[in-house]
């Protein structure tokens, strides 16, 4: 038996507001499919964040359709989940669209019983756990799985007690498992390093194959008596995810090696790294003055291939004109990112502040969702606060009325500060509207 294992596609992601690498996102998507029919897999996984919204534009949909038929003009059944880019909490989606086509199977919790050739249903506390059924010849293959689901859904809801595989089985999942994570944070895209819902210990035992999305970096481990496999995203996702990287040790520059990108093509439970040639980012990071930037960038460019996405990360004590540093690094995207730090003076150190020592880990996560171009993740925002909420901690009891004079002390006392306090969370509208 042999199938490919795919995630993380992000079709219709317009990457630094770029309508080309909406176009090299698909082009993926589509070799991997392709590269898919010609192994002559028996089915098809994606594991999550088919498309990079979950409301896709018709120009993307309609990608996804073209692209989708070529395996169902083979009788290669797909089977999907939900990705935390991509999944909705309407009662139709995209992936539903795609299933009434015939192009997918959506496997997971549903309110409705389905079953078909590739599909069968079973009540689980009062849903339907939808499972893939794949057979050839005397062997049966299920297919479970799970959209993404927030850390605090796990928490009330044990993936043991929906999931029991009986025979070879496959789990799908969408989510991040802290141990592994951890393990992979060296090389793991910038945005990502917080990503895990989920600890091994909370993962069902049983199955042979652990088909999960939701981190991009490709990742092969064991779990109980199954692999467990991230194939990564198809496409860099940002200069975290880079294809090599080079640092200046104060004498030259030292190339690190990045990530494959691909997916991977399964065979008698095996796994086999597919990897595509995909659009190269290479970082570049130096600590010098303006002269030593200047010569060593220049040789550096004629290592860097003129189509690649380039950050060049500058520190020096004193701040230079770096855009005459674009013509030294001609590439078909540059990003300059300067960080000018000035001695250190007698009385300590000159370093800014670091954001998270104004905000929480839950505001800095708000600013980050909200911070994108289009925000595609609203309900996961929303989710976040409702979650907030539901964890305020109990109202002190009130303290006794001051005397006016008290109150007058307090209040000139309170004027004297300087920084005004950082606001807490629990203000939907300001966050979204950018409201203080």
């Amino acid at each position: 038996m042999k199938f490919a294992h795919i995630a993380d596609v992000h079709l219709g992601f317009e990457q630094y507001r770029l309508p080309y690498r909406a176009e090299e996102f698909a082009k993926a998507f589509r070799e991997a499919i392709e590269k898919s029919v010609a192994e002559k897999v028996d089915f098809i996984l994606i594991a999550g964040d088919l498309f990079h919204s979950s409301r896709p534009s018709p120009e993307t949909i309609k990608e996804a359709i073209e692209i989708l038929e070529l395996p169902k003009k083979k009788g290669i059944p797909v089977f999907a989940i939900e990705g935390n880019h991509d999944r909705t909490q309407r009662k139709v989606s995209a992936y539903h669209l795609l299933e009434r086509l015939g192009l997918l199977n959506l496997v997971g919790l549903r309110e409705e019983k389905v079953e078909n050739d590739h599909l069968t249903s079973e009540k689980v506390a009062g849903k339907y756990l939808v499972k893939g059924v794949f057979e050839r010849g005397s062997k049966t293959v299920e297919i479970h799985g799970l959209k993404y689901m927030s850390a605090a859904w796990l928490e009330r809801n044990k993936l043991s007690d929906i999931f029991h595989p009986a025979g070879d089985a496959i789990l799908m999942l969408h989510q991040g498992i802290k141990e592994l994570v951890e393990e992979m944070m060296g090389k793991l895209p910038e945005s990502q390093r917080d990503y895990y819902e989920l600890k091994m210990a909370d993962l069902p035992k049983g199955y042979l194959y652990y088909a999960l999305g939701h981190i991009h970096r490709e990742f092969v481990t064991s779990y109980d008596i199954g692999t467990l496999v991230y194939p990564g995203s198809l496409q860099r996702w940002d200069f975290g995810d880079y294809e090599i990287r080079y640092r200046w040790n104060g004498r030259s520059f030292v190339p690190e090696a990045g990530t494959r990108k691909g997916f991977y093509i399964v065979e008698d439970w095996k796994p086999m790294f597919v990897e595509l040639k995909v659009r190269p980012f290479i970082d570049v990071k130096i600590k010098a003055d303006e002269e030593t930037v200047r010569r060593e960038l220049k040789r550096l460019s004629a290592k860097i291939p003129g189509e690649a996405f380039v950050r060049i990360d500058v520190r020096w004590e004193r701040p230079f004109d770096v855009s005459s540093l674009q013509a030294i690094i001609n590439v078909r995207y540059l990003h300059l990112r300067t960080r000018f730090e000035g001695r250190k003076s007698k009385l300590g150190s000159s370093r800014a502040p670091l954001a998270k020592e104004y905000f929480t880990p839950f505001e800095l996560k708000v600013i980050e969702l909200t911070g994108e171009k289009r925000l595609d993740n609203i309900e996961e925002v929303i989710e976040l606060f409702l979650g907030q909420k539901e964890e305020e901690p109990a109202k002190k009891p009130e303290k006794p009325e001051m005397s006016k004079k008290a109150e007058g002390r307090k209040e000139e006392k309170r004027k004297e500060k300087v920084l005004p306090k950082v606001k807490r969370a629990g203000d939907l509208t300001a966050w979204l509207g950018g409201g203080r």
